[in-house]
């Protein structure tokens, strides 16, 4: 598909539903440099994930006035799946929906998952930053 896709380039795909996980496929064949899903809006359970090649997950429910409640219980394996292969969790938010099930607005529910923030990046980020620092710092 690309002959070559920049370091700096991050590819992704929305894996919303269960219906969809064949896009993890598209993905992963990909040369990127950084390979990612967006597990939003969570909209119904995913089942087992095969994260091989993936470094990084985004999760979150849905907003607006049209949207459908997430399940913490979704959540959760998506969280634990990643912790057992790997690969960099990214809780963004409730969306509508908050964690108690009730609808208000996405401020009030806040990001929070079982009382935690998660807001982990993929390691290439930290090695890459820590690459230019360390260029930029050694230079001077």
């Amino acid at each position: 598909m690309f002959n070559e896709i920049p370091t700096n380039v991050w590819l992704g795909t929305t894996i919303e539903s269960h219906r969809v996980k064949d896009r993890i496929e598209l993905i992963r064949d990909l040369k990127a440099n950084v390979k990612w899903l967006s597990c939003e809006p969570l909209i119904s359970d995913l089942g087992e994930l095969d994260l091989s090649g993936i470094d990084w997950i985004v999760a979150g429910g849905e907003s607006g006035a049209r949207a459908r409640p997430m399940q913490k219980e979704w959540v959760l394996k998506i969280k634990k799946q990643c912790k057992e292969q790997n690969v960099a969790f990214f809780f963004k938010q409730w969306g509508a929906y908050g964690e108690d099930g009730i609808k208000r607005s996405k401020k009030e529910n806040s990001a929070k998952l079982d009382g935690e923030i998660y807001q982990e990046y993929p390691q290439k980020i930290h090695a890459f930053i820590l690459g230019k620092l360390k260029s930029r710092y050694l230079n001077e």
